[in-house]
């Protein structure tokens, strides 16, 4: 009786890698700020000040199998809020990587800071072949306040505009940091709708 009830309950709720693969990640809107040609890099700082953040992703497929080769673009703003080759000259903050054999790829980069419209994120695009897949990632508040009473950050204060806020904030792509020396270091795997 308990195997039947057991049973019961898992049709009722499948696991995200049951019903023939996994659950693609929600994909978000690009931006108007994307920039196709940027360095090939790891490091995104450009000896910008700010808290410094690693970000370590693992891609994969709908199969759940690891996606090598992709491009993963990784952009965001300074500091000051800025994207640069938009508000100010430069690559800062931007960059791309090619996934290895277990599809990851690790960013060393800055805490975003905030402009008016939206709550802190950073911009995430994976390229295979004629296939893109686009989203973004968030914050927690408390981190959020931790850095901005820091320099560069402090002058700036607050964000004006909190998660819930934000028209496109989704907690399901919300960052889990840990502190890593003087800044932060996070990992999210992405699922590709391909």
């Amino acid at each position: 009786m308990k195997r039947r009830t057991l049973l019961g309950l898992l049709a009722l709720f499948p696991l995200a890698r049951g019903q023939g693969g996994c659950t693609p990640t929600p994909a978000l809107t690009q931006g108007p700020y994307y920039l196709r040609e940027v360095p090939r890099r790891q490091d995104l700082r450009e000896g910008l000040p700010g808290v410094p953040l690693r970000l370590r992703l693992a891609v994969q497929n709908r199969a759940c199998q690891p996606l090598r080769g992709a491009r993963v673009d990784l952009w965001h703003t300074d500091a000051q809020g800025r994207y640069s080759g938009v508000d100010a000259p430069g690559t800062f903050c931007r960059g791309y990587q090619l996934t290895d054999e277990k599809g990851e790829v690790s960013f060393l980069t800055l805490f975003p800071g905030w402009y008016p419209s939206r709550t802190p994120h950073l911009h995430l695009r994976v390229e295979v072949g004629e296939r893109t897949f686009t989203t973004q990632l968030f914050f927690p508040e408390e981190a959020q306040r931790q850095v901005y009473a820091r320099p560069p950050y402090a002058e700036r204060g607050l964000p004006r505009i909190g998660n819930r806020q934000d028209g496109i904030f989704r907690a399901d792509l919300l960052l889990s940091l840990q502190a890593e020396g003087e800044g932060y270091t996070a990992f999210f795997p992405l699922t590709t709708p391909f």
